[in-house]
């Protein structure tokens, strides 16, 4: 077997031992898989991670009949071809992946019931982890450090920061995708809770 030399034995152990951390992992795997994700993309989906779904369900009548109408819409539009159907079913957010995101073309293909899936969604919403607002905040600062030093191509990052920081400060924290990721992507799903969506979803859409 031909060995390295010493000299370059010494950088190859130092780079194996640098591993990211958690938070650019995540924004490094959200960039690849959807290369349109702006700044506020990577906020939703850490404060999904890390908040849940954006309400309690109290009325799961009402939540019922909001699914309807957008599985309806979503139908028309997948008919019409004003887009394509997704190719990614279902998708963990942030860096821990506590919710994961399921595209509603999971019902439309039969691949899961409204019924499974619209429970899965308002359990998850009334039951799933959700952590302190103060605690989402620090940890948003530490996602924005990673951004600001790693990530500062992301276009207009600076300025939407800013304007990130300026909404949480008067108590915005609720956000919705930007305007360039929905347009690519055309987002329609739910947020389930990993341990729900594991157990009870995910072997109905792999099988």
């Amino acid at each position: 077997m031909r060995l390295l030399p010493f000299t370059l034995l010494i950088p190859l152990f130092l780079i194996s031992g640098c591993k990211a951390s958690p938070e650019k992992a995540a924004i490094e795997r959200q960039l690849r898989d959807y290369p349109e994700t702006r700044v506020q993309d990577i906020y939703k989906s850490f404060c999904q991670d890390n908040l849940g779904p954006e309400h309690l369900i109290p009325d799961p009548e009402s939540a019922r009949r909001y699914l309807e109408r957008e599985l309806g819409t979503f139908r028309e539009d997948l008919d019409s071809a004003r887009y394509d159907a997704p190719s990614v079913l279902y998708y963990p957010v942030g860096d821990e992946g506590n919710y994961v995101r399921v595209d509603l073309s999971v019902v439309l293909d039969s691949l899961v019931s409204a019924e499974a899936y619209l429970d899965a969604f308002i359990r998850s919403a009334n039951e799933g982890r959700r952590v302190p607002e103060e605690e989402w905040i620090a940890k948003w600062k530490v996602v924005g450090k990673v951004i600001r030093k790693d990530f500062p191509d992301i276009p207009d990052a600076g300025r939407d920061l800013e304007t990130l920081d300026s909404l949480i400060a008067r108590g915005d924290l609720i956000m919705h995708h930007s305007d360039a990721f929905s347009e690519a992507y055309h987002p329609h799903y739910r947020i389930i809770a990993r341990d729900i969506f594991e157990k009870e979803l995910k072997p109905l859409i792999d099988r």
